[in-house]
């Protein structure tokens, strides 16, 4: 039994680094979908998972899990937290305890993140996790510090051109494309391990930053910086297309399964906190 790589809250291994912990705390919102994915045998039961208040120390409530079998040999036990009230959580698997993470409604905190959300169109590619499950698709919500600079626009053209006898130039054919880099992380850095999650999710078909798609830009990884030597806080860069001719019946199910109704408004989900919003495609 496993944690699914792709769930976005941290749990941390045991190989500890001598340097000084990161002082950035996980954010999420309260309309944000935390799916947390545990993948398991199919003759093995559920493990037990509290959520506790971070500040206080105190239980929450327990998970219950829904069950979804992959294959013959795989099942994935899965739930959704949404609409948690604003405050400082952090969550027991079996004998894992996961980083502190917040839940906060303030604007002025929200406004400095991006929401990134993540899918692949089918369970093919994988065995460690379900994006599709009972012919729904899914979409984990992981939200980070940062966003696109304009400094960090680059353009680019992919051409064919001919000269002619007299040195003229003659463009045969040609198609222009615009790179950004999305920079992850603000004065005090974030922990590595964001890094690797970004690194991850990326190789998904489906990825989302605030609602619009983009791309990993060839074989570019995120370029990691250091602030300071000795802190284990980083910031990250990562080069991105933005996808502009996409395949129109997926991109109208993937704005409805993100919960977006247009550019800027998030779809709120008025059932219990434990619910999971479902849409077909």
């Amino acid at each position: 039994m496993k944690l699914s790589p792709f769930t976005p809250i941290y749990f941390a291994e045991s190989n500890v680094s001598d340097g000084l912990a990161s002082r950035y705390t996980q954010v999420f919102a309260p309309t944000d979908q935390i799916m947390i994915q545990v993948v398991a045998d199919t003759d093995e039961s559920a493990p037990t998972a509290t959520l506790y208040d971070a500040c206080t120390d105190t239980a929450i409530g327990t998970i219950t899990w829904n069950v979804w079998e992959i294959n013959d040999d795989t099942k994935i036990f899965f739930h959704v937290y949404s609409g948690l009230s604003d405050g400082f959580y952090k969550l027991t698997i079996a004998d894992k305890t996961s980083e502190v993470f917040r839940v906060t409604s303030d604007e002025g905190i929200l406004a400095k993140t991006t929401l990134l959300q993540y899918a692949n169109k089918d369970n093919k590619q994988r065995d460690d996790v379900a994006f599709v499950i009972d012919g729904y698709q899914y979409f984990f919500d992981f939200r980070v510090p940062g966003g696109f600079k304009d400094g960090g626009w680059e353009f680019g053209v992919d051409n064919e051109q001919f000269t002619t006898q007299y040195q003229d130039v003659v463009e045969l054919y040609a198609s222009f494309y615009t790179e950004k880099t999305f920079t992850m992380g603000n004065s005090i850095g974030v922990p590595v391990w964001f890094g690797e999650m970004l690194n991850r999710l990326l190789t998904c078909n489906f990825v989302y930053f605030n609602a619009q798609r983009y791309v990993r830009s060839g074989s570019n990884s995120p370029d990691l910086e250091t602030i300071i030597d000795g802190l284990d806080s980083f910031i990250f860069r990562q080069k991105l297309r933005k996808v502009v001719r996409i395949d129109e019946d997926y991109e109208s199910a993937n704005q409805v399964a993100i919960r977006r109704v247009d550019d800027t408004l998030d779809r709120i989900d008025s059932t219990e906190n434990t619910n999971v919003i479902i849409l077909e495609i």
